[in-house]
């Protein structure tokens, strides 16, 4: 037999709502996990990062040396911004955590509950009032 909130709806809401901040949580430890690469320096020089903003810059080749220490700080800079960029482009791609989206359900789901609170209450109030009215006909009878 199931129970009152079970036949309102009230648990099937919040575990979806649970279920939806979980996907949500996981997506974007995903994203901040994911690592993306790119390269500067005309190629001289490798730039990974993750959403997160952690950062690796790695010299490929030799002739990065040759450059002065103000144009080699230059090609890292923009190397490591456009990394960023890269990383923050991946994560707004399909799949990713929408949070209008994710907003909009968990307020649905939150009016949903809200109306089937309110419905469970009603029939609460009501069996109250058949089981007095019940029991003042018994002691009536009685009496």
């Amino acid at each position: 037999m199931s129970s009152p909130s079970d036949q309102s709806g009230i648990t099937g809401a919040l575990a979806q709502a649970l279920q939806i901040a979980r996907d949500g949580q996981r997506a974007q430890e995903e994203a901040g996990a994911a690592t993306v690469e790119v390269e500067a320096a005309e190629g001289m020089v490798r730039v990974s990062a993750t959403l997160a903003g952690k950062v690796t810059v790695t010299v490929v080749d030799p002739r990065a040396m040759r450059l002065s220490g103000a144009e080699i700080a230059e090609e890292i800079t923009i190397g490591v911004n456009a990394a960023l960029d890269k990383a923050r482009e991946q994560a707004g791609l399909p799949g990713a955590v929408d949070l209008d989206a994710l907003t909009e359900k968990v307020e649905e789901i939150q009016q949903q509950s809200v109306q089937q609170l309110s419905s469970f209450m009603s029939r609460l109030a009501d069996s109250h009032e058949k089981i007095v009215r019940t029991a003042a006909e018994s002691k009536g009878v009685q009496g």
